[in-house]
C-alpha cells in the first residue's frame, strides 16, 4: 500500500487531539511536515509526534514539500486561504469546521476543490459517532416514523486556556464568531445529516457570561422540509446538563445522550383492545471514539477514492446556516434559506 505523505498547517489542539493521532496510529502515514508560526506549538507537536520537517508559514511548506493529504487546523480566519494553497499544491485536504468564515471563502474553496480536482473532507466529527448512526439508520428503517420534531443541546464552560492557548476563540478577528462557528455549526450540519436540509431558521445570539467579543450562547428554531421542526441551543456556559440529540417521528422517539454514552428508542406499540404500551430498547452505546474513527474513516477514504462523509457542499450547508443565524439574531427576523434572504458577509458579533 502506498504511504501517504501528511502535512499538517496548525498544531494546535484540535490537531493533537485528533488529527496527529489518527495519522500515527496508521503505519501508511509519514509525518512529512508541518508548519505553525509558534514555536511553542512546534515543540509540544515534536515531543510526541516528530515530523521530518517544520516550519513558520505553511506556505514554504507547500513550496518545498510534495504532500498527499494535508489537515488544516488553524483558527478560523486561516481556513479558506491554508486549504485552497494545500489543494494548490496538489494535496488532498482534511479540513477543519467552520470551513470558512464567511459565504464568500466558502464559495473561493469549492471553486478551487473544482479547479484543482483535489478531494476535501471537512471534519464534522459527530456524524463518526455511534450513537449518531445508530440513530439515523432507525430513522432511515422508518422506526420511530416520519420526523416532525427534533432538539438539539450542545453545551459546555467554552473553550479553555490549556485548549485555546491563544484565546484565539474569542477574537472576532480570528474566530469570525464564537459558540455558532464553534458548536452550532455541528448542530446544523447534524439536522441535515438526520433529517434535511434547514429552510428556515430564527435566532437569537448573545454574549449573556464570558467577558468576550463574541456570543457565547445561542438558541435557534427551525424548519426541516416541510413537515418537520427544530430547536438548537448551544451554550459556552454551561457547568452541567444535557448534552445530545433528540429526534421524535410519529410512530416514537429517539434520544441520543452524549453523557451517559447512549441513544434510546422508545415506541409505542398498539394492542387490539386499543391501548399503547411503550416500549423502550437501548439501540447503541459509545463505542470508538469519534475522532479516531473519523482518521480512520478519512484515510479509508483518501486512500480508495471512497466518498467522504462530509465535504466541501455539507461544509458550505453549515456555514449558510450559521451565517443565517447571525442575520436573524441581528435582524429579529425569520430567514429563509432558499439562497435570496441571507447576506454572505455576515458573520459573528
Amino acid at each position: 500500500m502506498k504511504k501517504l505523505k501528511i502535512g499538517i498547517i496548525g498544531g494546535g489542539s484540535i490537531a493533537r487531539h485528533c488529527h496527529l493521532p489518527g495519522y500515527a496510529a496508521d503505519p501508511d502515514c509519514i509525518l512529512a511536515a508541518i508548519a505553525d508560526p509558534e514555536a511553542a506549538s512546534l515543540q509540544a507537536v515534536r515531543q510526541k509526534w516528530p515530523f521530518e520537517h517544520e516550519y513558520a508559514d505553511y506556505r514554504e511548506m507547500l513550496e518545498h514539500e510534495q504532500l498527499d493529504l494535508v489537515s488544516v487546523c488553524t483558527p478560523n480566519k486561516f481556513h479558506a486561504g491554508a486549504a485552497i494553497a494545500a489543494m494548490e499544491s496538489g494535496a488532498d485536504v482534511i479540513l477543519e469546521k467552520p470551513i470558512a468564515i464567511n459565504l464568500t471563502e466558502a464559495q473561493q474553496i469549492a471553486d478551487a476543490v473544482k479547479r484543482t480536482g483535489r478531494r476535501l473532507a471537512v471534519g464534522f466529527s459527530h456524524r463518526y459517532n455511534n450513537l449518531i448512526r445508530a440513530a439515523r439508520q432507525s430513522c432511515e428503517a422508518g422506526t420511530i416514523g416520519k420526523l416532525y420534531m427534533l432538539r438539539i443541546r450542545f453545551a459546555h464552560g467554552g473553550p479553555y486556556p490549556g485548549w485555546a492557548s491563544t484565546d484565539w476563540f474569542y477574537n472576532p478577528e480570528l474566530a469570525g464568531g464564537g459558540a455558532v462557528l464553534d458548536m452550532s455549526i455541528h448542530a446544523f450540519d447534524l439536522i441535515a445529516y438526520l433529517a434535511g436540509p434547514i429552510t428556515t431558521i430564527s435566532a437569537i445570539s448573545a454574549t449573556l457570561r464570558k467577558p468576550i467579543a463574541v456570543e457565547d450562547n445561542m438558541v435557534a428554531i427551525c424548519r426541516v422540509g416541510d413537515s418537520c421542526l427544530g430547536y438548537i441551543e448551544t451554550s459556552w456556559t454551561s457547568p452541567a446538563g444535557f448534552n445530545g440529540v433528540e429526534l421524535y417521528g410519529d410512530n416514537g422517539s429517539i434520544v441520543i445522550d452524549y453523557t451517559t454514552g447512549e441513544a434510546g428508542l422508545t415506541s409505542g406499540v398498539l394492542s387490539p383492545e386499543g391501548t399503547v404500551t411503550m416500549e423502550k430498547q437501548v439501540i447503541a452505546t459509545s463505542g470508538v471514539p469519534p475522532w479516531q474513527c473519523e482518521m480512520a474513516e478519512l484515510l479509508d477514504a483518501c486512500r480508495n477514492h471512497k466518498p467522504f462523509a462530509a465535504g466541501i457542499e455539507q461544509g458550505v450547508d453549515a456555514l449558510r446556516v450559521a451565517t443565517a443565524v447571525y442575520e436573524s439574531s441581528r435582524t429579529g427576523r425569520e430567514i429563509r434559506l432558499d439562497g435570496t434572504d441571507f447576506h454572505p458577509h455576515c458573520t459573528g458579533n
